[in-house]
């Protein structure tokens, strides 16, 4: 019998252990490298499986570059896999030979997925390297992107090494939390990023921010960001529906939903609320009630096709994954939540009639010329109420 081989990530053999969310392991490895105790060889990579957050890795590189830039006595390269004049030979020789001064080395190979997939011996020349004498003090390599765990095998097997791939944060709660907006990563991410801004996610505060901004690290550090400039360190759904869902962007969003889900009397305060605080993109910018109402436009008529593209995949018998697919939806994640409640109430003939009201829409507005188009958008909101009346 064959030694068996184990990869040096795992820490325990028991399989009830549950991993730690992508968020927390970055803090880990971003203290970690803030403290100069690394492992001596770091891979960052992209998930197995399922879509990779490069945000982690990034925020990780960037943590490990501050530190390395400080040290006087640490001798450091970098290397980039995705500049178009790489050349190997400066980190073969850097590898293989011992420091000129004789004190600590540290060797950083960022965006080396493409470089690894040339160079089919490249992981198997940098682990010898790795357990050979002058070898480096630290080795951090980042291979972003769908990158094969066998062509890193021989990486995961140097003694002391840390493999660590990063998967998007989850924008849903988990299963045992099915209605808390609040218990997922995504929102567990937000408060912990609002607290290091010295600023509270009060209780409906964090789902709230998921649903209008995203589960993206980046797209959440930007609100929370706009939302301390803007004086807010208590923030709740209230907060978050005037800054991220009170612009103009979230305002066509919210008024795009209210309306493919019948709901007039939404749809008419979204407009009043546009009306009262006029209409401003998130940076700031003011558009005109014509831009704004096109814009509202715009993206009511896109949520209706992919709604009617979802719609007709589901009666073609396409699974739930198939159909989102489709319709160009993610398959997990706030968005995938609106549209499947949006087809469970979907009415017959519903989507013919907001198409209807759509084209009234931009007929009043572009050939009758309309002076105010929220005026235009009204009367498409009243066409589109689904009353008692026509259930």
């Amino acid at each position: 019998m064959g030694k068996r081989r184990r990869y040096a990530w795992v820490v325990s053999p028991s399989k009830t252990k549950r991993k730690p969310d992508p968020a927390s392991t970055c803090r880990e490895l971003c203290a970690a490298a803030e403290a100069g105790e690394l492992p001596p060889l770091l891979i960052l990579h992209g998930p197995a499986r399922g879509e990779g957050e490069p945000w982690f890795a990034e925020k990780i590189l960037d943590e490990i570059r501050i530190w390395a830039r400080n040290q006087d006595d640490l001798e450091l390269l970098e290397a980039d896999g995705a500049d178009p004049d790489f050349d190997p030979a400066p980190l073969e020789a850097f590898m293989g030979s011992a420091s000129l001064f004789g004190g600590r080395r540290m060797m950083i190979f960022s965006r080396a997925t493409a470089v690894f997939k040339r160079s089919k011996g490249l992981a198997a020349a940098l682990a010898s390297a790795c357990r050979g004498e002058g070898r480096p003090a630290w080795v951090v390599l980042d291979c972003p992107g769908k990158v094969s765990m066998k062509m890193l095998e021989p990486l995961f097997l140097v003694d002391g090494a840390r493999a660590e791939g990063f998967r998007r944060l989850y924008g849903d709660p988990p299963p045992w939390k099915p209605g808390d907006l609040d218990a997922s990563e995504a929102a567990v991410f937000a408060v912990f990023e609002a607290r290091t801004l010295g600023m509270q996610l009060v209780p409906g505060g964090a789902g709230a921010l998921i649903q209008y901004a995203g589960d993206r690290p980046a797209q959440i550090l930007g609100t929370l960001e706009h939302l301390k400039l803007l004086g807010h360190d208590r923030v709740g759904e209230t907060e978050v529906l005037e800054v991220a869902g009170g612009g103009t962007e979230g305002s066509a969003s919210d008024f795009a939903e209210a309306v493919l889900a019948g709901d007039g009397a939404k749809a008419f305060a979204r407009l009043d609320h546009m009306r009262r605080l006029g209409m401003r993109t998130w940076d700031g910018r003011r558009l005109v009630p014509r831009d704004a109402a096109h814009m509202a436009l715009s993206l009511l008529a896109r949520e209706r096709g992919r709604t009617r593209a979802v719609a007709d995949a589901l009666s073609g018998g396409a699974t739930s994954a198939a159909a989102l697919k489709a319709g160009g939806v993610p398959p997990t994640g706030p968005p995938a939540s609106r549209m499947q409640e949006r087809i469970r109430n979907l009415k017959p003939g519903r989507l013919a009639r907001i198409l209807s009201a759509i084209r009234r829409a931009e007929r009043r507005i572009r050939v009758e010329g309309w002076q105010d188009p929220l005026d235009a958008l009204e009367e498409l909101a009243f066409h589109c109420h689904h009353s008692r009346a026509r259930r």
